[in-house]
């Protein structure tokens, strides 16, 4: 499969609608200022960093991430993990595809855990594997079914892709299902990589599991500062792992793709994670706030829509009822300014051609809601669903 043959739906939706008035679908925290990030800095008392911004080299960084920067970003972590176990990347989009291609071969098959961001599953077809979807349900609260993973293992299978926390649903994967997962990869010798972008975000922070890079050497952990810190504008990425033969082939695939970033980024990433305790708890009561908003829409509107509260991240799946699929759903919105993504963008079933992602995470949600709630106001009645 050539580069170009698969573009990425989502991205190039959003490069059409840039300028949209309502992104009901946006999914990272609200948008960190670089004022505001300086004051969190000084606050903490981290002025070493903010001269370090004020007066660093404009010349190359490191290759893979600068050594200060893989050390903090090591924090996020237990002991299994330190600066030599993080390669970084110019955003997580780089980093899962440039895993995937490092570590996969033509006639290696793999298993994507569906739905899912489409980039975890193009990087499995730009590699020339084979691949076996197993898909969530709503039925069982978008739960991971480790009988079902392990039934589709063949004998050439290397690799199993997920998110967790889920995107676009919002489940967590428990703590007992990801040792089984663990276990089972082990079995059969077969590499897991989590996309973790959502992890720091969960509604109950005592539900939070270990990374998938500290639970075992077949582990691959991709995280990134735009979902929970709000900071995707610094263009930081990066794969954690304890196996340093995969950290030298990831630093190899940089030689290829990224010889080094931007060192402002680096330097405006280590500020976030070091106050990163409250960027997220001011995330948090954004998303608290936005959910109860949501939850008191959905309970009057039973009829018409149906979702499972999420359990961590900013995006929920949500069920429409009505005449319309979920493609036709989004389309009509896109005319009233509103944007959310249908099933389409996530490679999901026909069973699931009705649900929709939306986002919470941001302030600019609750006015989102309201346009929604109008144009779900005038159409009621001409798709079937009066109020009584």
């Amino acid at each position: 499969m050539h580069l170009l043959d698969s573009p990425i739906r989502s991205e190039e939706l959003l490069v059409k609608t840039f300028g949209i008035k309502h992104r009901f679908y946006a999914s990272s925290s609200e948008p960190l200022s670089h004022k505001e990030l300086i004051e969190l800095a000084e606050k903490h008392g981290d002025r070493d960093l903010i001269d370090l911004y004020n007066d660093h080299s404009l010349g190359y960084a490191e290759n893979s991430g600068s050594l200060d920067l893989r050390t903090e970003l090591a924090t996020l972590y237990g002991p299994e993990i330190d600066a030599d176990n993080i390669v970084v990347f110019p955003g997580a989009q780089t980093g899962m595809t440039l895993t995937t291609l490092s570590l996969l071969r033509p006639g290696d098959h793999s298993i994507v855990i569906t739905p899912s961001y489409q980039s975890l599953e193009e990087g499995i077809k730009i590699a020339g594997s084979d691949f076996t979807r197993v898909t969530l349900s709503p039925k069982n609260n978008w739960q991971v079914d480790v009988a079902a993973i392990e039934a589709a293992i063949r004998g050439n299978t290397k690799y199993i892709v997920f998110n967790d926390p889920h995107n676009p649903s919002g489940s967590l994967m428990s703590a007992q299902t990801k040792k089984e997962l663990v276990e089972l990869a082990e079995r059969h010798n077969i590499l897991l990589f989590s996309d973790e972008v959502y992890r720091l975000l969960e509604l109950a922070p005592k539900m939070r599991s270990a990374s998938i890079a500290e639970m075992t050497e077949n582990g691959i952990a991709l995280g990134t500062m735009a979902k929970p810190f709000g900071a995707g504008g610094t263009c930081i990425g990066w794969v954690a792992c304890q196996d340093k033969d995969i950290i030298e082939k990831l630093r190899k695939a940089q030689h290829i793709f990224a010889v080094c970033f931007a060192r402002a980024g680096e330097i405006q990433a280590m500020m976030v994670l070091r106050v990163r305790e409250s960027i997220v708890e001011k995330n948090m009561n954004i998303i608290k706030e936005n959910l109860a908003l949501l939850e008191d829409f959905f309970a009057k509107n039973g009829d018409l829509f149906e979702w499972m509260p999420p359990q961590a991240g900013g995006t929920g799946f949500v069920k429409f009822k009505g005449p319309l699929t979920s493609d036709q759903l989004a389309k009509e919105l896109l005319e009233q300014e509103i944007l959310v993504f249908p099933s389409s963008i996530f490679d999901c079933e026909d069973e699931l051609k009705q649900y929709f992602r939306i986002g919470f995470s941001r302030r600019t949600m609750p006015a989102a809601l309201d346009a929604f709630k109008e144009f779900v106001d005038e159409r009621r009645e001409s798709w079937g669903f009066p109020r009584s």
